[in-house]
């Protein structure tokens, strides 16, 4: 798993995934999520698009992520999710509170509004 961050836009920072997330990467998954949280100010953008697999370990970090973001004000947004993936947050019950969009650009609106 590699997770890049960067800056979209003022209050708003984007995280991107690629590979799988586990049990085995579960711990730096959760605190590369909550310090991006806290680096955009509890809004944040997770792009999946190349992420292949997440099991409970990676819900569990973005429920703390998720956490962080409401305490801070803000909140988390998806982008570019598979089809797999979207499985995954649906028969978890994730959906009920990430908000899933098909590109970036309409997560971050969603975020600014």
């Amino acid at each position: 798993m590699e997770i890049t961050a960067s800056r979209l836009s003022e209050g708003v920072v984007l995280v991107s995934v690629v590979g799988r997330v586990d049990s085995r990467v579960a711990r730096d998954w959760e605190l590369g999520l909550v310090a991006a949280v806290s680096e955009g100010g509890g809004r944040m953008v997770l792009d999946c698009g190349e992420l292949s697999y997440m099991g409970s370990a990676g819900l569990r970090g973005l429920l703390v992520a998720g956490k962080k973001a409401d305490a801070d004000g803000g909140r988390i947004v998806l982008c570019r999710v598979a089809d797999r993936i979207q499985e995954v947050l649906e028969v978890s019950g994730f959906v009920r509170f990430l908000k899933v969009f098909d590109t970036v650009d309409e997560a971050r609106a969603a975020l600014q509004e």
